[in-house]
């Protein structure tokens, strides 16, 4: 079963037709006087963009559905349901660009990005995945409206934006200056050349939060996950990291540390070539907290010159997936 909300009932094509006449001269002889063209033209009211849905609960199923937008910045929310996942995507009619694609696990509904789009109509499409969502809200969804920022205190079934995919940190609060306005693009620094050795490695994705500014000096500050219920084992994470006392992850319950985990991801030579540029596997327990409420928090106090931390990609998962060597201190509360 699937549906879509619009704006404005789509009607029937409404046809027009243009006459098109011979003007004769008085000397001329001719058999017809005139002639009659008629031109048929598809005519549809279109719903707006920005109060456009589009829902299925039926898994591995393509829905589609086409929308007018005059021109601005969208809220993009998605919900993956009774599905595994979704893929989405929003493509211009008159240009033929694509102007967003990609997945989500989210499986109840939650805001995933901000887009701004040109005046066109607009051909929306999501494809369901595999059964198997966690929501008790079975339908995949797919919605549009002028809804740009992520709602506050809203508790998710997973690490909301936990890989940074939106560019920005949506879901996340900052406190201080050290982790920046936004996540850093690795492509981005990677063509500025915005390392001090090697170019990043080890991360697959586009986006990371980090303390280093592509400069010698680094600022402290926190960077928090917007909360989410416990329901796998272990969370998993890419991070770059020194040893350093001042700089760490844990999981705050109620706003208290519970877990605390420390790593140091350039003692790993004898796993690999050591970078300070290379993302590293890492895991947190999360079986003491299982069934909770809780929070990531990214810590980086007083920093000592070059150090820094870098993370992303974080998500549970049943197994834990961490590179051998990189945890140097795990303490729980």
């Amino acid at each position: 079963m699937w549906y879509f909300t619009v704006g404005f009932k789509l009607p029937a094509k409404i046809t027009t037709s243009t006459i098109r006449t011979t003007t004769i001269s008085p000397n001329s002889t001719v058999t017809n006087t005139s002639s009659t063209t008629s031109l048929s033209t598809s005519i549809y009211y279109l719903s707006n963009c920005a109060n456009l849905g589009i829902f299925n609960s039926t898994s591995n199923t393509v829905v589609t559905n086409y929308c007018l937008w005059r021109g601005g910045t969208l809220g993009i929310w998605v919900a993956s349901g009774s599905s595994k996942s979704i893929s989405y995507s929003i493509k211009g009619y008159d240009d033929n660009v694509t102007y967003l694609n990609g997945t989500s696990t989210y499986s109840c509904v939650t805001f995933l990005q901000n887009i701004t789009l040109p005046n066109q109509i607009y051909n929306v499409t999501i494809h369901t995945g595999l059964p198997g969502g966690t929501c008790n809200n079975k339908y995949s969804i797919l919605k549009l409206n002028t809804t740009t920022t992520a709602p506050p205190n809203v508790t998710y079934t997973e690490v909301y934006n936990g890989n940074f995919s939106t560019g920005e940190y949506n879901g996340w609060y900052l406190n201080g200056t050290g982790f920046g306005k936004a996540p850093l693009s690795i492509a981005k620094a990677d063509a500025e050349g915005c390392y001090q050795t090697a170019p990043w490695a080890g991360y697959n994705g586009t986006y990371f939060a980090t303390t280093f500014n592509c400069g010698l000096s680094n600022s402290p500050g926190n960077l928090t996950s917007s909360p989410f219920i416990v329901d796998e084992p272990f969370l998993n994470f890419k991070i770059i990291s020194p040893a350093d006392a001042n700089l760490y992850v844990e999981i705050l319950q109620n706003n208290t540390p519970v877990i605390t985990a420390h790593y140091n991801t350039y003692n790993i030579s004898r796993f690999g070539v050591t970078s300070d540029y290379t993302f590293r596997n890492a895991s947190i327990p999360l079986i003491s907290v299982a069934g909770k409420t809780v929070q990531v928090r990214i810590v980086a106090i007083s920093l000592k010159h070059h150090n820094y931390i870098a993370v992303t990609g974080f998500k549970m998962g049943k197994l834990p997936n961490e590179t051998p060597g990189i945890l140097t201190n795990l303490t729980s509360a």
